[in-house]
């Protein structure tokens, strides 16, 4: 079964996903804007990793253009993967109804908690997943995406736990044809909170503290606070009667203590940019929860104060 892949967003996570299956040799259009659209057109999504680098040539159109080219005689994709930063999510909802046919399944690959449900609530009728992605890749020019780690893993599932569906298991049979690890999952939502659990807390501690991993892996308060906000989010999951199957702080740190020394989250960046950030979902959503569900989450109180969160 040979499937035609849309990417939404070409950032670290869309970026890498779209290069590396463009290199595996599989059907991928690439949704760029801006100056990462023109530079990828000019030369290829390039990909750095240590001293090597290497280029995937695929096509990179705008919103607008690929609506235009589905009026024509391009076809509708069978998966899409929804890679932008969770406060962009809403404004690619024109480009997922245009692409998306009643066989098309939608993959968001978000920072944030439960954005599947989200896109899914507003988008009744398309067929959308729930997923996140564990690696450390950021845009470090235009058109070039800067790894700094080993780790890229997929995780992906049905809400309801449904598995077997065909062209999901072929998902993962491509994606790990491209070297990218694949996990099907028949409990997505306490696997996307897991992930949400390691990187939630690297951004609220790493925020509050403007640490990088290097400050996390060595004793001291950002890696204490960091280690406050894991327990945080899983006695919020506790009170959710959501379990794992790990001890997501020797999980967390384990990831941690794996990154370069110099890695900083993108809601970091982002904050530090004075742009746009995923700190609502990210930071403020915890402390919501917590007030939902009656749990302490001082550690999380604190970053969101340093933030300005007024609710």
């Amino acid at each position: 079964m040979e499937l035609k892949y849309l990417v939404i967003g070409a950032g670290g996570t869309g970026g890498a996903i779209a290069a590396f299956m463009k290199r595996a040799g599989k059907d991928v259009t690439l949704i760029a804007r801006g100056m990462k659209r023109a530079a990828i057109l000019e030369q290829g999504l390039r990909v750095r990793k240590g001293d090597e680098e290497w280029a995937a040539d695929l096509p990179a159109m705008t919103e607008e253009e690929y609506m235009e080219a589905l009026a024509g005689i391009l076809p509708k994709p069978d998966i899409i993967f929804v890679c932008t930063k969770y406060y962009s999510v809403e404004e690619v909802y024109d480009v997922i109804r245009a692409a998306a046919s009643g066989k098309t399944i939608v993959i968001p690959i978000q920072n944030v908690y439960g954005t599947g449900e989200k896109i899914a609530a507003d988008l009744p009728g398309v067929h959308v997943l729930n997923g996140c992605m564990y690696i450390a890749a950021s845009t470090e020019e235009p058109g070039v995406i800067r790894m700094v780690s080993d780790i890229f893993r997929i995780v992906y599932g049905e809400v309801s736990g449904k598995m077997g569906d065909p062209v999901l298991e072929q998902v993962k049979e491509d994606l790990e044809a491209a070297g990218i690890e694949a996990v099907y999952s028949d409990h997505i939502r306490r696997d996307t909170l897991q992930k949400f659990a390691m990187v939630s807390p690297n951004s609220a501690a790493g925020t509050y503290f403007d640490a990088c991993a290097a400050d996390f892996q060595k004793e001291g308060e950002p890696r204490q606070m960091y280690i406050e906000c894991i327990r945080e989010i899983d006695a919020i999951a506790k009170a959710m009667h959501i379990s794992f199957e790990v001890d997501l702080v020797e999980a967390g740190l384990k990831i941690m203590d794996a990154l370069d020394p110099s890695f900083t989250t993108s809601l970091q960046k982002d904050v530090k940019a004075g742009g746009r950030s995923e700190a609502d979902g990210q930071i403020f959503e915890v402390v919501r929860l917590g007030r939902k569900y009656y749990i302490p989450v001082p550690a999380y109180e604190k970053a969101a104060a340093k933030l300005g969160f007024q609710g």
